[in-house]
Formats: C-alpha cells, sequence, structure tokens
C-alpha cells in the first residue's frame, strides 16, 4: 500500500473521512433523512448523470455537452427511456439552490445506486451506495471537494477503505492542474491544464509515474473541439492519418524477408483507435493457404509480426492523432444516453477500417516486402474475432 505526504489538516480530513466509511450506512442515512426534511425539493429525470462533485469531472470523462446537447438528455416520462440501452437517472433538486441533493439509478433488476450530494461554504461532499434488492448496501463511495479562495484545493474519494487524492495547483486566478495519488496503487500522476484565449479549458493532459517510472508519452484526457468540427471530417482525418503513417513507418522500419500474405489492423469497439498492426508471412502458415480457416489465416497473435508485442515498430498515438480519437469517443459516450446503440457505431468504424484497408491495399510496399498471390490487406474487431466483413470485401475489392 502506497503512503500519502499530506499536512496535519489533510491528515485529519481524511481519518475523519475514513472513519466515516467505516459507518457508512449510518452517517448515510442521517444524512439523507436531514435532506429530505427540506421543502423545496423537485424531482427531474434524465438519460445521463449531470453532475459529480469531482472538479472538472465532465472534461476529465471527455464529455463536452452543449446546451442543445443537453436538453435532449432530459426526460419527462420513463416511458421515453429506450431501455436496456439507456439509462434513466431520477434526480432530486432543492428547487431554492437549483442544486442536485439526490440522485437514484435502477436497473433492469430494481438494484439501485443512490447517490446523496451535500454542500457548505468550504467544501462539497457525496455519497454513494450500491443498494442490492437482496443483499443491501454492498459497497459506499464517500468524495470531498475542498476550496480555497473560490477555487479547488484538494480532492479526495474513499473506496474500500482507500484514498485518492488530488491536490490542485492554481496561478492567476484559475487551477492549472493537479497532483494525483491512490493508497492503493502504486501510480501516481500530474495533469496539467491548458487554457484557451477566451479562458476556456483547452487541453488536459496527464504525466503518469508507476513507481516512480514515467510513462513514454502523455495521456491526452480533454481536447475542446474545434469550432464546427464535425464527424465525418473528423473520421476522414483519421483514415486520412491512419493510411499516411502506416504507409510511412513500414517504408521506414519494416524489413521482410519472407512472402507476405496479409497486413492486419485490429481494433476494438467502442474504442477503436488507434488500431493494432500485424503482418503475416507464408512461411508461418499451418497448411496450404486455400486448406485454411479465417480463424488461422488472421489471427494477430498467431502472426510473426505484431505491434503490440513489439516485433513491428508502428505507433499510431501521437499527440494531435489523440485529439481526433477523443472526438469520436466524445460522440460515442454522449450518443448512448440518446437512443443509439452499439451496432450504430460500429457500422460506421467499420466503413473508416474498410476505406484504411482499400487504401493501403493499393500501397507499393516493395521496398519493404514481397507479397503473395493470396496477399490482402484487413481488419478485424477483436472482441466479435470477425474476420469475415473485412475479408469478403476486400477479397472483391481485389479483383
Amino acid at each position: 500500500m502506497q503512503q500519502i505526504v499530506m499536512n496535519n489538516n489533510l491528515a485529519a480530513i481524511v481519518e475523519k473521512t475514513l472513519e466515516e466509511h467505516s459507518n457508512f450506512q449510518v452517517v448515510f442515512n442521517n444524512l439523507k433523512e436531514i435532506i429530505f426534511q427540506k421543502k423545496s425539493l423537485v424531482t427531474r429525470m434524465a438519460r445521463h448523470p449531470l453532475f459529480e462533485i469531482e472538479p472538472f469531472e465532465n472534461l476529465l470523462r471527455n464529455e463536452y455537452i452543449t446546451s442543445e446537447e443537453r436538453a435532449l438528455l432530459f426526460v419527462t416520462d420513463v416511458k421515453e427511456v429506450n431501455t436496456p440501452y439507456e439509462k434513466c437517472y431520477t434526480f432530486t433538486i432543492d428547487s431554492e439552490t437549483n442544486q442536485i441533493v439526490h440522485r437514484s439509478l435502477y436497473d433492469e433488476n430494481n438494484n439501485c445506486f443512490e447517490t446523496i450530494f451535500w454542500y457548505e461554504e468550504n467544501y462539497h461532499k457525496s455519497m454513494e451506495r450500491y443498494v442490492h434488492h437482496t443483499f443491501p448496501h454492498h459497497h459506499g463511495n464517500i468524495c470531498y471537494t475542498f476550496f480555497k479562495n473560490g477555487l479547488p484545493d484538494f480532492y479526495l474519494s474513499c473506496k474500500y477503505a482507500q484514498i485518492k487524492l488530488k491536490e490542485y495547483h492554481t496561478a492567476n486566478g484559475r487551477v492549472i492542474g493537479y497532483q494525483q495519488k491512490d493508497t492503493q496503487f502504486s501510480y501516481t500522476c500530474d495533469v496539467t491544464f491548458d487554457y484557451d484565449t477566451e479562458g476556456n479549458i483547452d487541453l488536459i493532459k496527464e504525466f503518469g509515474k508507476d513507481r516512480d517510472v514515467p510513462r513514454e508519452l502523455p495521456e491526452i484526457l480533454f481536447k475542446r473541439p474545434y469550432a464546427n468540427q464535425t464527424l465525418e471530417e473528423t473520421f476522414k482525418k483519421i483514415e486520412d492519418f491512419l493510411v499516411t503513417r502506416i504507409c510511412e513507418q513500414i517504408q521506414q522500419h519494416v524489413r521482410i524477408d519472407e512472402e507476405v500474405y496479409c497486413l492486419m489492423l485490429k481494433y476494438a469497439m467502442p474504442e477503436a483507435f488507434p488500431p493494432e498492426l500485424a503482418i503475416g508471412v507464408v512461411p508461418d502458415l499451418p497448411g496450404p493457404f486455400e486448406t485454411l480457416q479465417l480463424h488461422e489465416l488472421y489471427n494477430t497473435p498467431d502472426l510473426r509480426y505484431y505491434s503490440d508485442e513489439n516485433t513491428l515498430p508502428v505507433n499510431l498515438y501521437e499527440e494531435k492523432m489523440q485529439y481526433l480519437y477523443l472526438q469520436y469517443y466524445r460522440a460515442y459516450d454522449f450518443f448512448k444516453y440518446n437512443k443509439e446503440t452499439f451496432e450504430y457505431w460500429d457500422e460506421i468504424i467499420k466503413q473508416v477500417y474498410l476505406g484504411v484497408c482499400k487504401r493501403l491495399m493499393e500501397e507499393d510496399f516493395s521496398k519493404a516486402f514481397r507479397i503473395s498471390k493470396d496477399y490482402l490487406v484487413v481488419a478485424r474487431e477483436a472482441n466479435s474475432y470477425d474476420v469475415k466483413y473485412f475479408y469478403e470485401r476486400m477479397k472483391e475489392y481485389k479483383k
């Protein structure tokens, strides 16, 4: 267990939080009783959780919801919700302060996630529990955000008696980042905020360390969308980038003596970008090509050259491309609240990868390797293990 170094005031707050966690149900019920004694409470429903006390939580989850989109999230009747693809949260709101004080979410088995919110001048608090219809109150989570001069000072959450702590850095009247530590894991990180000329957060980067060993590259947690940026443009830029960078890196770094029968891209829904890349060579086939099943031909871990195993030196995770990947993830996450399904996005992503495969099929890789008469560029969604969709279309395209 990792030790977190903290000042006396913070240490006292952590001790109090751990004590509350050990008496979670009593503390939760007492606070809930106080909240529901108010006379100014109203109820609303939405497909989205809408709020957490953790500062910038929506941006850290890569959410950027416009006012028009937000209006689509509210519902007036539970019958409007398209189950099982959508969720329906019930909110209790204090009409005097317009603050959410209680939230509940029931699943199809009548189990419930229940959250209460409490607001003081120098701190906000939330408590969440999972209420199982047979074994109630299994899990509890307590969160605090403390403020200093109107800005977040630190945030902590306590779950399973473990503490996650974020200490915020400020300058010129705004938050410029935070440091995160956790008693349960050896991973720590420094997170930085960049602002645009209008004072909006434009970019959030995470610089992580595991046992004090830095990550090779920072992770982009949030990038504000460009003005009028459409998904069509985003997918076109992703396709162009994948084709260009795959070609460049194969030409620069790959030299294979054996005949190549496939160049393969593997992705996993819903976070479909960037793909892993693999190259299969004829000598590794367990028999004549025409006698083999598709799963024997196009299983990426069986292929000799595979980017995930560092036998194929291809990197498709450049920072500027993370911005585009995030744009798609943001849309996917939002539309799951608005009657869109996995199958809807699955078909769109297939078309993107089919476009990449067709363009790569036209490329001359003779500097890097020789191709066999059966050579194809194909893709595969990792979870479905179904390469037939791409194989049939690329075989037809090759004619």
